[in-house]
């Protein structure tokens, strides 16, 4: 199922067709736990920066795909990559990193039709991150994902089930000229 699901993200769109991701699949288990000891003292922090009832809620979510997820997944984006010739990226560097996460997003869309989940794992240390996994220092860390079966599936994002966010309606965002 990653395969199918690395493959789709392959197709996913990208500025100059660049295809400027770059996928880690991680499978060794030395470095899983240092991803995992990385995340503990990100995340340590992280909840040093909240107080009151945010750090009441913050403290009780389930952070748990790095321990009980199968797969682990890091994506890069090669802002470095020749092909696709630079088009789109002259003016907007950052266009690789967007491109990265259109193929992030179609694997998160594949593996939820499938009845996979899937979390990305934002409380890490990019430049720890690229030393864990040793990947070329020019790639950018855009995320790390979990992915596996889930007990429960729900449409309600647990942020949202926890109360530390609210889903908001299109109409919050839309300015027209």
């Amino acid at each position: 199922m990653l395969d199918r699901l690395l493959e789709i993200a392959s197709c996913a769109p990208s500025v100059g067709l660049s295809q400027p991701w770059r996928f880690v699949v991680v499978n060794d288990p030395a470095r899983r736990a240092a991803i995992r000891e990385e995340f503990q003292a990100c995340n340590a922090e992280a909840l040093a920066g909240y107080s009151g009832d945010s750090a009441a809620v913050y403290a009780k979510l389930k952070l748990a795909g790095l321990d009980e997820a199968p797969c682990h997944l890091a994506v890069f984006a090669d802002r470095e990559t020749p092909v696709g010739r630079g088009l789109g990226r002259r003016t907007m560097p950052e266009m690789a990193e967007y491109s990265a996460v259109t193929a992030i997003y179609t694997i998160w869309l594949l593996a939820r039709a499938e009845g996979i989940g899937m979390g990305w794992v934002s409380i890490l240390d990019p430049e720890h991150v690229v030393s864990i996994l040793d990947v070329p220092r020019e790639w950018r860390f855009i995320g790390y994902f979990c992915l596996g079966y889930p007990v429960d599936l729900d449409d309600t994002p647990e942020l949202e089930r926890e109360g530390w966010e609210t889903r908001r309606q299109s109409a919050d965002f839309l300015l027209q000229r």
